[in-house]
C-alpha cells in the first residue's frame, strides 16, 4: 500500500487548516480520489491539508487542493522544467545539512501539532533523488511564478518522485514560499498543525528538500520538502 500526504505553506498567501483572516480552507482526499476543498486566500500565513491516497503504484492522481487515487501502473508526468529564472536557491550541501538537522531535531523531541501530541520518531536520512525531485519543483514554481503541488505540466508529487526513479511505499510533500531561511520555513511548518504532523510522520524514513529563487517571481523564493519511504 502507498500513502500520499500533501501539505502546502506560504508566507503570504495560503489556504488551509490553520485558518486566518481573509479566507481559509481545508482539503481531504480519500482512497477513491474524492476531494472536498474550501478555497480562499490571505495576507497572513495559513495552511492546506490533503488526505491520504492509497494505490498499487504511482499513476495519474490529482493534486493541488487534494490528492486523487494513485492506482495506475505507470507514471504519466513529466518534468520539463526549463524556466528562465535564476537557479540560485539553497540546494547546496549546507542547506541540506541544516534542513535535515532541523527536521530530525523536531522528530527527536516530539511536537505539539495544534493540540495533538506527536511523539518522538526515528530520524530521517537524506536521499539525493528526493532532493532532486524537490529542487525541480521549487525551480518550476520559481521560474514560472506559481505556487501549487501540481506542476506546470500537470504532474503530481507522486509522479515527480516516480519519474526520478524512486520506488516508493509512502510519499509526501510540503511546499512554502517567501521565507528567506531554513529556520524561518521550518518554524512556519512546525507552527502549522498539518505540516507539523507531516514532519512528525513515523511512516517516512527518508527526505530531500531544496529551494530556488527568482527575483521576478511573486514570492522570490520557493521551498519544497519531499518525504518518502522506499519499497
Amino acid at each position: 500500500m502507498r500513502i500520499l500526504t500533501v501539505l502546502i505553506l506560504s508566507m503570504f498567501a495560503l489556504v488551509g487548516c490553520g485558518g486566518s483572516d481573509g479566507g481559509s480552507g481545508n482539503s481531504s482526499t480519500s482512497h477513491n480520489g474524492s476531494s472536498v476543498s474550501n478555497g480562499g486566500s490571505s495576507e497572513r500565513p495559513t495552511t492546506e491539508d490533503s488526505g491520504q491516497t492509497t494505490g498499487g503504484s504511482s499513476g495519474s492522481g490529482s493534486t493541488g487542493t487534494g490528492t486523487g487515487s494513485n492506482t495506475g501502473g505507470s507514471n504519466t508526468g513529466s518534468s520539463d522544467q526549463t524556466g528562465t529564472g535564476s537557479d540560485t536557491g539553497s540546494s547546496d550541501q549546507s542547506m541540506a545539512d541544516e534542513m535535515l538537522a532541523a527536521v530530525n531535531a523536531a522528530r527527536a523531541q516530539g511536537q505539539d501539532c495544534g493540540g495533538t501530541w506527536m511523539p518522538a520518531v526515528a530520524p530521517l536520512t537524506w536521499d539525493a533523488t528526493l532532493e532532486q525531485t524537490a529542487f525541480l519543483h521549487s525551480s518550476d514554481m520559481a521560474n514560472y511564478d506559481y505556487f501549487s503541488h501540481t506542476g506546470l505540466n500537470g504532474s503530481s508529487p507522486s509522479q515527480r518522485v516516480t519519474e526520478q526513479g524512486y520506488s516508493w511505499r509512502t510519499v509526501g510533500e510540503n511546499i512554502a514560499a517567501g521565507q528567506k531561511t531554513v529556520s524561518a520555513v521550518m518554524q512556519g511548518w512546525l507552527e502549522s498543525p498539518g505540516h507539523c504532523k507531516n514532519i512528525m510522520n513515523g511512516s517516512f524514513t527518508q527526505m530531500g528538500a531544496a529551494s530556488d529563487t527568482n527575483s521576478g517571481s511573486t514570492y522570490g523564493i520557493y521551498w519544497t520538502q519531499v518525504f518518502a519511504s522506499p519499497k
